[in-house]
């Protein structure tokens, strides 16, 4: 009875991991270029796509997805000129997860996620969503902040609730 029981507890302890999101909105279905993050949440729906397939088919995927959220083993080539009319045409918002520098490097000419001397584009913020509206000549931007890796799981809720409001 026992092992039944250690059994069980462990299970349970697992089950109610940090990687779970108590994120209650709407649902959301989010393409992901780079790592797929790793957390439980019945509303959250992660679907890989390449920054190839995001440039080729921005419609598409705009119309078929609430957001876009690239991570930082993508930084590198999503940060690369030929991409900044894409982000700015896309009309949806795009996450920038754990992106020290902002959406900066993603949006401005002759500037890479790797170029030196750009320190002082650290807020000290974790994530950045950003949404270009070129219709309305208009850029905006949301910074998020990440205090203790185990506040990770509020993170994400935070970002998803305002995902869910634009």
């Amino acid at each position: 009875m026992k092992k039944i029981l250690f059994i069980v507890s462990l299970l349970l302890l697992v089950a109610c991991s940090n990687d779970e999101v108590k994120y209650g909105g709407a649902p959301l279905k989010i393409a992901v270029i780079g790592d797929i993050p790793e957390l439980i949440n019945e509303k959250i729906h992660f679907e890989p796509i390449s920054l190839d397939e995001f440039s080729e088919d921005t419609l598409h995927i705009s119309t078929n997805f609430d957001a876009v959220m690239i991570t930082p083993v993508m930084f590198e080539e999503a940060s690369d000129d030929r991409f900044i009319k894409v982000y700015k045409n896309s009309k949806m918002p795009i996450i920038f997860f754990d992106s020290t520098k902002r959406h900066f490097p993603f949006t401005r000419d002759g500037l890479t996620y790797e170029t030196p001397h750009w320190e002082e584009l650290n807020n000290g913020s974790h994530t950045t969503i950003y949404l270009s509206d070129n219709d309305a000549n208009r850029e905006e931007a949301w910074y998020f902040y990440l205090k203790d890796e185990k506040e990770l799981d509020i993170l994400y809720k935070e970002i998803f609730q305002k995902i869910e409001t634009l």
